[in-house]
């Protein structure tokens, strides 16, 4: 069937009809208004760039500088969570009246654990003043920060470490840390520990350290002056203690944003003390922090969160 051309014009005039009497909605932008602000705001953190070994960084909001070893005898706080680090010591000690140089070997491999703990494996071992190698033993550490960085004076954290000793009675060692920065560019460590030897001639060592360091190149290099105090008894002479005393400059470089090397020459004050011992301390990190904590919120308009 045809459709008259009169019908046809009859239907399109309808059509246009009521389109003109229902006009599309405006939207604000499009009536001059201006689209609102929606502020979003929460605790979750947001990031930069890394500029300075104070930056505050992971989920304690601890320096970046505490997230590796700054010392050579002084430790601080806890590595982030997450974070891995290998580290190697080596420490050559000079006896007085003697040519003989003993070593000290230390492999250790850190993990940043959640809730501020931390655990540390190690493998021990050396050389003795007459050049042969020997195995000392294994140790299990675990550290654990009482707070997050600056809620406590000096960040204190607790440290208990058990020594696997292969040919010695095993040993372990209890250790209050401490930390702080005293002002812009200056670090400071503290550290007092007790250490007991469970069997044989059943040696125990009162022990305390402290290390001040200034970043001469800020995330470089850091010089400083660290110190080692230590009293020490067996079974049989706890009445006549062994005091030694030990002082001397500290060097902290960081070839990389991962990597670093620290070397403190500490030279005997007491006689009992050895001539000199070299402390030489190098790392190597993997996963943590990657930018700085900044706090803050975001503001953006509404028409963001529709597309």
């Amino acid at each position: 069937m045809k459709i008259q051309p009169f019908l046809l014009s009859i239907l399109a005039s309808s059509v246009f009809s009521v389109s003109a009497q229902s006009p599309v909605p405006k939207t604000p932008a499009a009536r001059g208004e201006s689209l609102p602000e929606i502020l979003v705001t929460g605790s979750s953190q947001t990031l930069r760039p890394i500029t300075s070994q104070q930056d505050p960084v992971g989920p304690y909001n601890q320096p970046y500088w505490t997230t590796q070893p700054n010392f050579t005898s002084s430790r601080v706080y806890v590595r982030p969570e997450g974070q891995v680090e290998i580290v190697q010591f080596w420490t050559p000690e000079f006896s007085k009246g003697s040519n003989e140089v003993e070593h000290g070997m230390r492999t250790e491999v850190e993990i940043g654990l959640p809730h501020r703990f931390q655990l540390d494996l190690y493998q021990n071992y050396g050389i003795d003043g007459g050049g042969r190698g020997f195995y000392k033993g294994s140790s299990v550490e675990v550290r654990y920060a009482l707070a997050d960085w600056g809620k406590i004076p000096l960040n204190p954290t607790l440290y208990f470490e058990w020594m696997f000793n292969d040919n010695a009675s095993d040993a372990y060692e209890a250790k209050l840390l401490m930390g702080e920065v005293f002002a812009k560019r200056w670090q400071f460590a503290a550290n007092i520990s007790f250490e007991n030897e469970t069997g044989g001639a059943r040696e125990q060592e009162w022990s305390a350290t402290s290390a001040l360091s200034y970043a001469l190149v800020d995330n470089k290099l850091n010089i400083g002056l660290e110190t080692l105090w230590e009293r020490k008894t067996d079974k049989s002479s706890r009445g006549s203690a062994e005091y030694e005393f030990l002082i001397g400059p500290s060097f902290n470089f960081k070839p990389t944003n991962d990597t670093f090397i620290n070397v403190a020459p500490l030279f005997g004050c007491t006689d009992a003390a050895p001539r000199a011992e070299i402390f030489v301390v190098a790392g190597i990190r993997f996963g943590g922090p990657r930018g700085a904590n900044e706090e803050g919120s975001i503001s953006s308009p509404a028409s963001m969160f529709g597309r």
